[in-house]
Protein backbone atom coordinates (compact mmCIF):
# COMPACT_ATOMS: atom_id res chain seq x y z
CA UNK A 1 0.00 0.00 0.00
CA UNK A 2 1.34 3.54 -0.93
CA UNK A 3 1.61 5.49 1.85
CA UNK A 4 -0.33 9.24 1.66
CA UNK A 5 0.23 12.88 2.67
CA UNK A 6 -2.91 14.72 2.08
CA UNK A 7 -2.09 18.72 2.07
CA UNK A 8 -5.51 19.64 2.73
CA UNK A 9 -9.03 18.64 4.36
CA UNK A 10 -12.00 20.71 5.73
CA UNK A 11 -12.61 17.89 8.56
CA UNK A 12 -12.22 20.18 11.62
CA UNK A 13 -14.93 22.19 10.39
CA UNK A 14 -17.33 19.39 9.23
CA UNK A 15 -17.01 17.71 12.42
CA UNK A 16 -18.75 20.70 14.29
CA UNK A 17 -17.17 20.66 17.50
CA UNK A 18 -17.87 16.95 18.00
CA UNK A 19 -14.28 15.29 17.59
CA UNK A 20 -15.92 11.67 18.66
CA UNK A 21 -16.95 11.53 15.48
CA UNK A 22 -13.98 11.08 13.80
CA UNK A 23 -13.67 7.92 15.57
CA UNK A 24 -17.02 6.26 14.08
CA UNK A 25 -16.73 3.25 11.60
CA UNK A 26 -16.75 3.86 7.84
CA UNK A 27 -20.20 3.01 7.66
CA UNK A 28 -21.03 5.70 10.35
CA UNK A 29 -18.22 8.18 9.58
CA UNK A 30 -19.70 11.91 9.43
CA UNK A 31 -17.09 12.96 6.97
CA UNK A 32 -15.31 11.67 4.18
CA UNK A 33 -11.99 11.59 6.46
CA UNK A 34 -12.02 9.61 9.68
CA UNK A 35 -9.46 7.97 11.77
CA UNK A 36 -10.29 4.04 10.62
CA UNK A 37 -9.60 5.27 7.01
CA UNK A 38 -6.69 7.29 7.15
CA UNK A 39 -5.63 3.88 9.06
CA UNK A 40 -6.50 1.64 6.08
CA UNK A 41 -5.29 3.96 4.03
CA UNK A 42 -1.20 4.13 4.86
CA UNK A 43 -1.54 7.68 6.11
CA UNK A 44 1.61 9.22 6.91
CA UNK A 45 0.58 12.81 7.55
CA UNK A 46 -2.68 14.52 7.28
CA UNK A 47 -3.04 18.55 6.91
CA UNK A 48 -6.24 19.43 8.63
CA UNK A 49 -7.26 23.25 8.15
CA UNK A 50 -9.09 25.42 10.37
CA UNK A 51 -11.56 27.22 8.22
CA UNK A 52 -13.49 30.24 8.36
CA UNK A 53 -16.19 31.47 6.02
CA UNK A 54 -16.22 35.36 7.04
CA UNK A 55 -20.07 35.50 5.51
CA UNK A 56 -21.17 32.51 8.07
CA UNK A 57 -23.83 34.45 10.08
CA UNK A 58 -23.60 31.31 12.79
CA UNK A 59 -20.38 32.39 13.78
CA UNK A 60 -20.13 35.04 16.81
CA UNK A 61 -16.59 36.20 15.09
CA UNK A 62 -14.19 34.60 12.44
CA UNK A 63 -11.40 33.96 16.03
CA UNK A 64 -14.32 31.82 17.79
CA UNK A 65 -14.48 29.53 14.82
CA UNK A 66 -10.88 29.24 14.85
CA UNK A 67 -10.52 28.54 18.58
CA UNK A 68 -13.52 26.21 18.65
CA UNK A 69 -11.87 24.16 15.40
CA UNK A 70 -9.02 23.98 17.56
CA UNK A 71 -9.96 22.21 20.49
CA UNK A 72 -11.65 19.66 17.86
CA UNK A 73 -8.13 19.05 16.74
CA UNK A 74 -6.78 18.99 20.17
CA UNK A 75 -9.54 16.50 21.01
CA UNK A 76 -8.76 14.14 18.36
CA UNK A 77 -4.97 13.69 19.09
CA UNK A 78 -5.70 12.94 22.35
CA UNK A 79 -8.67 10.71 21.81
CA UNK A 80 -5.89 8.73 19.31
CA UNK A 81 -4.26 7.96 22.48
CA UNK A 82 -0.95 8.93 20.62
CA UNK A 83 -1.30 7.25 17.76
CA UNK A 84 -1.80 10.26 15.71
CA UNK A 85 0.47 13.19 16.50
CA UNK A 86 0.83 16.89 15.79
CA UNK A 87 3.61 17.70 13.18
CA UNK A 88 5.33 21.10 13.32
CA UNK A 89 8.95 20.56 12.47
CA UNK A 90 11.09 18.41 10.78
CA UNK A 91 12.28 16.20 13.41
CA UNK A 92 8.75 15.54 13.99
CA UNK A 93 7.60 14.51 10.66
CA UNK A 94 10.84 11.97 10.68
CA UNK A 95 9.60 10.87 13.81
CA UNK A 96 6.39 10.26 12.77
CA UNK A 97 8.07 8.05 9.75
CA UNK A 98 10.16 6.20 12.06
CA UNK A 99 7.55 5.19 14.64
CA UNK A 100 4.60 4.81 12.01
CA UNK A 101 1.81 6.93 13.42
CA UNK A 102 -0.65 9.39 11.64
CA UNK A 103 1.11 12.94 11.66
CA UNK A 104 -1.51 15.99 11.86
CA UNK A 105 -0.26 19.53 10.46
CA UNK A 106 -2.35 22.24 11.30
CA UNK A 107 -3.15 25.04 8.84
CA UNK A 108 -5.30 28.30 8.05
CA UNK A 109 -7.92 28.17 5.22
CA UNK A 110 -8.84 31.98 5.41
CA UNK A 111 -6.21 34.28 7.14
CA UNK A 112 -8.29 37.29 7.51
CA UNK A 113 -9.17 37.23 11.24
CA UNK A 114 -9.37 40.91 12.44
CA UNK A 115 -8.66 44.14 11.10
CA UNK A 116 -4.95 43.12 12.25
CA UNK A 117 -4.75 40.20 10.75
CA UNK A 118 -0.68 40.22 10.82
CA UNK A 119 -0.96 40.61 14.43
CA UNK A 120 -2.24 37.42 15.04
CA UNK A 121 0.61 35.00 13.32
CA UNK A 122 2.46 34.62 16.40
CA UNK A 123 -0.85 33.03 18.13
CA UNK A 124 -1.24 30.84 15.55
CA UNK A 125 1.97 29.67 15.54
CA UNK A 126 1.86 28.30 18.93
CA UNK A 127 -0.91 26.83 18.06
CA UNK A 128 0.67 24.83 15.34
CA UNK A 129 0.09 26.52 12.50
CA UNK A 130 2.39 25.48 9.84
CA UNK A 131 0.62 26.45 6.70
CA UNK A 132 -2.04 29.44 5.65
CA UNK A 133 -3.63 30.42 2.78
CA UNK A 134 -4.43 34.36 2.50
CA UNK A 135 -8.15 33.97 1.41
CA UNK A 136 -11.01 31.74 1.18
CA UNK A 137 -13.55 32.69 -1.78
CA UNK A 138 -13.52 36.73 -1.00
CA UNK A 139 -11.62 39.67 -1.12
CA UNK A 140 -10.48 41.07 2.20
CA UNK A 141 -8.06 43.11 3.63
CA UNK A 142 -4.71 40.99 2.54
CA UNK A 143 -5.11 39.82 -1.18
CA UNK A 144 -7.63 39.41 -3.74
CA UNK A 145 -9.49 36.07 -4.28
CA UNK A 146 -9.95 33.92 -7.57
CA UNK A 147 -13.63 33.36 -6.86
CA UNK A 148 -14.72 36.56 -5.48
CA UNK A 149 -18.95 36.78 -4.82
CA UNK A 150 -18.94 38.59 -2.02
CA UNK A 151 -22.58 38.20 -0.50
CA UNK A 152 -22.27 41.13 2.17
CA UNK A 153 -25.94 41.18 2.29
CA UNK A 154 -26.01 38.04 3.73
CA UNK A 155 -28.50 38.38 7.12
CA UNK A 156 -26.90 38.65 10.23
CA UNK A 157 -23.19 38.64 8.91
CA UNK A 158 -21.22 40.46 11.98
CA UNK A 159 -20.36 44.19 11.53
CA UNK A 160 -16.34 42.98 12.20
CA UNK A 161 -16.46 40.39 9.63
CA UNK A 162 -18.19 42.51 6.86
CA UNK A 163 -15.41 45.29 7.71
CA UNK A 164 -12.90 42.35 6.91
CA UNK A 165 -14.23 41.92 3.08
CA UNK A 166 -13.59 44.28 -0.14
CA UNK A 167 -16.75 43.65 -1.99
CA UNK A 168 -14.82 45.76 -4.30
CA UNK A 169 -11.12 45.34 -4.11
CA UNK A 170 -8.85 48.55 -3.75
CA UNK A 171 -5.85 46.25 -4.46
CA UNK A 172 -5.12 44.47 -7.46
CA UNK A 173 -3.13 41.78 -5.57
CA UNK A 174 -1.55 41.68 -2.13
CA UNK A 175 -2.22 44.88 -0.07
CA UNK A 176 0.56 46.36 1.81
CA UNK A 177 -0.97 44.48 5.06
CA UNK A 178 -1.01 41.40 2.64
CA UNK A 179 3.05 42.04 2.15
CA UNK A 180 3.49 42.03 5.35
CA UNK A 181 1.67 38.89 6.51
CA UNK A 182 3.50 36.64 3.86
CA UNK A 183 6.94 38.38 5.25
CA UNK A 184 6.34 37.34 8.78
CA UNK A 185 4.57 34.38 8.29
CA UNK A 186 7.97 33.19 6.78
CA UNK A 187 10.18 35.01 9.06
CA UNK A 188 7.50 32.40 11.70
CA UNK A 189 8.27 29.15 9.84
CA UNK A 190 4.42 29.42 8.39
CA UNK A 191 4.47 28.73 4.80
CA UNK A 192 2.54 30.68 2.01
CA UNK A 193 -0.47 28.52 0.12
CA UNK A 194 -1.31 30.22 -2.76
CA UNK A 195 -4.70 28.35 -3.38
CA UNK A 196 -7.61 30.82 -3.26
CA UNK A 197 -5.49 33.23 -4.36
CA UNK A 198 -5.77 35.62 -7.85
CA UNK A 199 -3.89 35.62 -10.15
CA UNK A 200 -2.31 39.29 -9.32
CA UNK A 201 -2.43 37.59 -5.57
CA UNK A 202 0.10 34.71 -6.63
CA UNK A 203 2.38 36.85 -8.62
CA UNK A 204 2.73 38.97 -5.88
CA UNK A 205 3.09 36.05 -3.72
CA UNK A 206 5.76 34.88 -5.94
CA UNK A 207 7.55 38.91 -5.92
CA UNK A 208 7.53 39.14 -2.23
CA UNK A 209 8.17 35.76 -0.75
CA UNK A 210 11.98 34.14 0.25
CA UNK A 211 10.68 30.82 1.02
CA UNK A 212 8.84 27.70 -1.35
CA UNK A 213 5.75 27.96 -1.10
CA UNK A 214 2.82 25.57 -2.16
CA UNK A 215 -0.97 25.35 -3.59
CA UNK A 216 -2.33 22.59 -1.12
CA UNK A 217 -5.71 22.56 -3.81
CA UNK A 218 -5.51 23.61 -7.24
CA UNK A 219 -5.40 22.06 -10.14
CA UNK A 220 -4.37 22.46 -14.16
CA UNK A 221 -6.03 26.01 -15.69
CA UNK A 222 -5.32 24.63 -19.42
CA UNK A 223 -7.00 21.55 -18.52
CA UNK A 224 -10.08 22.86 -16.82
CA UNK A 225 -10.64 26.82 -17.17
CA UNK A 226 -11.70 27.62 -14.26
CA UNK A 227 -10.17 30.72 -11.38
CA UNK A 228 -9.08 28.34 -9.04
CA UNK A 229 -6.96 26.51 -11.32
CA UNK A 230 -3.55 27.22 -12.29
CA UNK A 231 -2.51 28.59 -15.07
CA UNK A 232 1.11 26.80 -16.79
CA UNK A 233 3.21 29.98 -15.53
CA UNK A 234 2.00 29.35 -12.02
CA UNK A 235 3.04 25.92 -11.94
CA UNK A 236 6.57 26.59 -13.55
CA UNK A 237 6.54 29.77 -11.04
CA UNK A 238 5.61 26.94 -8.10
CA UNK A 239 7.87 24.00 -9.32
CA UNK A 240 10.74 26.40 -9.71
CA UNK A 241 10.36 27.74 -6.62
CA UNK A 242 10.69 24.00 -5.38
CA UNK A 243 7.40 24.19 -4.12
CA UNK A 244 4.01 20.94 -4.75
CA UNK A 245 0.74 21.21 -6.40
CA UNK A 246 -2.05 19.27 -4.82
CA UNK A 247 -4.42 17.79 -6.72
CA UNK A 248 -7.89 18.51 -5.73
CA UNK A 249 -11.00 16.04 -6.14
CA UNK A 250 -13.82 18.13 -6.13
CA UNK A 251 -15.56 17.67 -9.49
CA UNK A 252 -15.95 21.67 -10.70
CA UNK A 253 -12.26 22.00 -10.74
CA UNK A 254 -11.58 18.84 -12.70
CA UNK A 255 -13.86 19.28 -15.86
CA UNK A 256 -17.30 19.76 -17.60
CA UNK A 257 -20.29 17.73 -15.00
CA UNK A 258 -18.30 14.64 -14.70
CA UNK A 259 -20.91 11.53 -14.89
CA UNK A 260 -19.17 8.33 -13.92
CA UNK A 261 -16.34 7.21 -12.01
CA UNK A 262 -14.76 6.68 -14.57
CA UNK A 263 -14.74 10.22 -16.01
CA UNK A 264 -13.97 11.39 -12.88
CA UNK A 265 -10.49 9.74 -12.61
CA UNK A 266 -9.99 10.38 -16.53
CA UNK A 267 -9.92 13.75 -15.68
CA UNK A 268 -7.99 13.67 -12.22
CA UNK A 269 -5.52 11.49 -14.58
CA UNK A 270 -5.20 14.14 -17.12
CA UNK A 271 -4.20 17.13 -14.50
CA UNK A 272 -2.14 14.87 -13.34
CA UNK A 273 -0.07 14.35 -16.56
CA UNK A 274 -0.44 17.97 -17.01
CA UNK A 275 0.99 18.94 -14.31
CA UNK A 276 3.83 16.33 -14.50
CA UNK A 277 4.38 17.78 -17.79
CA UNK A 278 4.42 21.49 -17.09
CA UNK A 279 6.18 21.29 -13.74
CA UNK A 280 7.94 18.45 -13.08
CA UNK A 281 7.92 15.11 -11.72
CA UNK A 282 8.83 16.83 -8.02
CA UNK A 283 5.75 18.88 -8.22
CA UNK A 284 2.09 17.04 -7.92
CA UNK A 285 0.87 15.94 -4.96
CA UNK A 286 -2.41 15.63 -3.41
CA UNK A 287 -5.05 18.01 -1.82
CA UNK A 288 -8.03 15.95 -1.43
CA UNK A 289 -10.67 18.79 0.18
CA UNK A 290 -12.34 16.26 1.77
CA UNK A 291 -15.05 18.14 3.67
CA UNK A 292 -14.53 20.84 1.82
CA UNK A 293 -16.86 19.84 -0.87
CA UNK A 294 -18.94 17.10 -1.68
CA UNK A 295 -17.62 13.70 -2.57
CA UNK A 296 -17.00 12.95 -5.52
CA UNK A 297 -18.56 9.86 -7.83
CA UNK A 298 -15.29 7.77 -7.92
CA UNK A 299 -13.65 8.68 -4.49
CA UNK A 300 -16.49 9.22 -2.16
CA UNK A 301 -13.85 9.05 0.97
CA UNK A 302 -10.61 8.49 1.68
CA UNK A 303 -11.00 4.81 1.61
CA UNK A 304 -11.17 5.02 -1.96
CA UNK A 305 -8.46 6.84 -2.84
CA UNK A 306 -6.99 3.29 -4.08
CA UNK A 307 -9.18 3.85 -7.21
CA UNK A 308 -6.96 7.07 -8.43
CA UNK A 309 -3.72 5.05 -7.48
CA UNK A 310 -4.91 2.16 -9.87
CA UNK A 311 -6.21 4.93 -13.01
CA UNK A 312 -2.64 6.40 -13.10
CA UNK A 313 -1.04 2.85 -12.89
CA UNK A 314 -3.34 1.86 -15.56
CA UNK A 315 -2.36 5.18 -17.67
CA UNK A 316 1.41 4.11 -17.23
CA UNK A 317 2.71 5.96 -14.20
CA UNK A 318 5.47 4.01 -12.88
CA UNK A 319 5.31 2.48 -9.26
CA UNK A 320 8.06 5.14 -8.39
CA UNK A 321 5.95 8.51 -10.30
CA UNK A 322 3.08 7.22 -8.27
CA UNK A 323 4.90 6.87 -4.81
CA UNK A 324 6.26 10.40 -5.50
CA UNK A 325 2.35 12.07 -5.84
CA UNK A 326 1.19 10.37 -2.93
CA UNK A 327 3.48 11.35 -0.62
CA UNK A 328 6.98 11.38 -1.46
CA UNK A 329 6.81 14.66 -3.21
CA UNK A 330 4.90 16.26 -0.35
CA UNK A 331 7.09 14.78 2.10
CA UNK A 332 10.39 16.04 0.61
CA UNK A 333 8.75 19.37 0.67
CA UNK A 334 7.89 19.62 4.59
CA UNK A 335 11.10 18.15 5.34
CA UNK A 336 13.10 20.81 3.87
CA UNK A 337 10.44 23.91 4.65
CA UNK A 338 9.19 22.75 8.24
Amino acid sequence: MTPLIDLHCDTLYRLANVPERFFLPKKSAASHLFYEGLLSSGSLLQCFAMFTDLCDPSSPTPLSSVRSQYDTFRRILALSKGKMVQVQNKSELLACKKDKKIGALLTMEESCLSPAPVSLLPAFRSMGVRMATLTWDYHNLLATAANHTIPLSTPKISSLSSGLLQPVSKHPGLSPSGIDYVCEAERLGILIDVSHLSDASFCDVARHSQKPFLASHSNARTVWNVPRNLSDAMLRIIASRGGIVGLNLHEPFLGPSPSSPEQVLSFLVHHTKHILSVAGSDTPALGTDFDGAPGNAAIPDVTFLYRFEHALRHSGFSSYQIEKIFYMNAFRFFRENL
